[in-house]
């Protein structure tokens, strides 16, 4: 019976002992990351059966538990990896505003404002001076395009290493979990109970949460299993080893096993992946439309202009084919962008006389190949000959002659339908949407200038009437006569008879196909996008190649449609290359604001979700002091009956 007293005594004096030292390691812990804290659990111990009844043998503690909320943890777990993602986010898309640095006067905006400003001020003004500083403020601008492409394609290099590098750190994580699945397996195996080792894999699900998005299943072992995008990172004993590679397509994967993809929706992998995948591509692809379109719109209208000589002896194409009997419209033939089907306009000059010859060339780009250009051209146009170099086209005229592709009207028209004496003039700058052909029919027969009522009309191609010019009584010969769209028309003295005609092209746009443009012919520009747009070789090393006119020496035709090319809405997706370029930094600026508000509500989030971790499963120093207090009393009491106990033993011993 002493012994059963005593043994009463002792329970309570163990019990108590043991939760003051589950009190004390939670106090020690009080400011460890990743904590939970741990509580007794306490049972009566079975009573002994007597024929008065039961009588109670001491306590017991059953367990000592971790105060936690699963549900709560994996809600933290979820969080953390979206806290993850939006603060990558918000990071990368900050860094990639410095790129862009629109508010700096270095900015693409201000270099492209500039350089129109040049072109503007080179229709004023068409010195040898005024073509450098052009040249100028062209290389400074396609500079500072190219860079924005380096800057970009240096992001995407530190972002794959960024994710090389995290997950190498996730590989760590898992590794380590591994190993305490096997410790916590153990341990549970002998009837421990592995409070601390949980709270330190709990600790490690949280730090792989900041990069992957993951769920976890316990199994019955007490290991667990974590589940990420497109696999099982840990299974038990065993954990996957992942890495990052980029495929053909020039994507960037989360691997395994070689082959095995990841794609993760939440986490700083997350994150990085969509930048690598999405967003600088994004971005990179609207510079490159950006520059694509500048390329192609300037030097489509470049291409139609000539310098200072008024044309060319010879000119050789800059961009090859690779293939010179492929219709010119197939897909990686090498050319900066696809040529359309329609009329190509070449005039050929006599040096001596002045004479001018207007050939209209008609070239079906499903159909026709470099060669069958070629052949075209040869067939065709008098006094020049074309030939294919290395791929690409060069064409020469004969000696004695020059060309251009200039779309100033034919002064001269061909007079075979013209019976009478009377030579037509037609002067002016046709200004009609679409290219035309204008047919001149005399009404009557008469002498210019003095027979009464003598009329002539002009028709379209379509057979409108456009206008219908006296030229009989009242009028002075060689007087010039609008007809429409700018185009004029003078007769001289002489005769002209019923029915006689005569017609023009009135030209737009002197290559439709915009294949001068394609094939690097008389261009500003040289290359394909924003990765390697420059200014031309022959342009930097002769400025007077510049295109500014069209034909005559002064005359600034030319260099005013390429400057009222900066005001021009259809330029690139509906809007001019400026609003474009501020399209661009208006939409990352949003995508910024955005992710850092991603960012601040899942900041709050997390925060708020922390706080109520704490309050369940935290430690609270004061209420812990009290617990110790509590149980050192019950510690205290035991001890005091054990001592009684004692006391009353010896007494009743001594009494024998």
């Amino acid at each position: 019976m002493a012994s059963s007293d005593i043994q009463i005594g002792m329970s309570g004096v163990l019990a108590a002992q043991r939760a003051m030292m589950v009190s004390a390691h939670n106090i020690s812990n009080a400011n460890t990351k990743g904590y939970t804290k741990q509580t007794v659990s306490l049972a009566t111990r079975l009573p002994l059966q007597t024929s008065l009844g039961s009588i109670g043998q001491g306590v017991d503690l059953v367990k000592i538990m971790r105060q936690k909320d699963d549900y709560l943890n994996s809600r933290i777990r979820f969080v953390t990896s979206s806290l993850g993602a939006a603060s990558i986010k918000s990071q990368q898309l900050r860094e990639l505003e410095t790129v862009f640095n629109e508010l700096s006067d270095a900015s693409i905006s201000n270099s492209l404002t500039s350089f129109f400003k040049f072109v503007n001020d080179l229709s004023q003004d068409e010195s040898t001076s005024s073509r450098s500083v052009l040249v100028e403020k062209a290389i400074t601008m396609t500079e500072s395009i190219r860079a924005i492409v380096d800057e970009l394609d240096m992001m995407k290099e530190f972002v794959e290493q960024s994710v090389e590098s995290k997950l190498n750190e996730v590989n760590g994580l898992a590794k380590d979990i591994v190993d305490l699945n096997k410790e916590i397996h153990s341990l549970q195996t002998t009837g421990g109970e592995p409070n601390d080792l949980l709270d330190k894999r709990e600790t490690l699900l949280g730090e792989i949460s900041k990069f992957l998005d993951v769920t976890t299943r316990t199994q019955k072992n007490g290991m667990i299993d974590v589940m990420i995008a497109g696999g099982v990172l840990v299974s038990g004993s065993n954990a996957l080893t992942l890495a990052s590679s980029v495929d053909a397509s020039g994507t960037l994967n989360i691997t395994s096993y070689g082959s095995s993809k990841h794609k993760p929706t939440g986490g700083e992998l997350s994150g990085l992946l969509e930048m690598y995948n999405t967003t600088l591509p994004a971005y990179d692809a609207k510079l490159d439309t950006f520059a694509t379109a500048l390329i192609k719109k300037f030097n489509a209208i470049h291409s139609e202009g000539v310098g200072t000589d008024g044309g060319f002896t010879t000119v050789l194409g800059t961009n090859k084919v690779t293939d010179t009997t492929k219709a010119l419209n197939t897909a990686g033939l090498g050319l900066p962008f696809a040529p359309s089907s329609g009329d190509l306009y070449v005039t050929v000059i006599d040096t001596s006389s002045g004479e001018e010859v207007k050939t209209k060339i008609t070239v079906n780009v499903a159909n026709d190949s470099l060669e069958d250009l070629r052949d075209n051209i040869n067939t065709n146009v008098l006094n020049i000959t074309a030939a294919i170099s290395d791929g690409k086209l060069q064409i020469t005229a004969a000696s004695g002659y020059k060309f251009n592709f200039s779309y100033a009207l034919d002064p001269n028209p061909q007079t075979t339908g013209i019976t009478g004496t009377t030579t037509p003039s037609i002067s002016g700058i046709y200004n009609g949407s679409t290219n035309d052909v204008y047919t001149f029919t005399a009404l009557g027969a008469g002498t210019i200038g003095t027979t009464s009522g003598l009329q002539v009309e002009v028709r379209d191609s379509g057979s409108n009437l456009i206008a219908t010019l006296d030229v009989g009584e009242g009028y002075t010969p060689d007087n010039t006569l609008e007809v429409a769209n700018s185009v004029s028309v003078s007769f001289s003295s002489g005769t002209i008879n019923t029915s006689d005609a005569f017609s023009i092209d009135v030209i737009n746009d002197s290559d439709e196909t915009d294949l001068l443009a394609a094939l690097g012919i008389n261009t500003f520009f040289s290359g394909k996008d924003a990765s390697d747009i420059n200014i031309e070789k022959r342009i930097q090393d002769d400025v007077t190649l510049i295109a500014t006119s069209i034909g005559e020496s002064g005359d600034n035709t030319n260099a005013l449609r390429l400057s009222a090319l900066q005001n021009d809405n259809s330029v690139v997706e509906n809007t001019t290359l400026s609003d474009y370029l501020h399209q661009i930094a208006a939409a990352l600026g949003e995508e910024a604001n955005n992710a850092y508000k991603s960012e601040e509500k899942y900041t709050a989030l997390d925060r708020s979700l922390q706080n109520r971790r704490e309050e369940v499963s935290g430690v609270n120093v004061d209420e812990e002091l009290v617990t110790l207090i509590r149980f050192q009393q019950a510690y205290q009491a035991s001890a005091k009956y054990i001592s009684i106990v004692d006391r009353l033993i010896n007494t009743l011993l001594s009494s024998l």
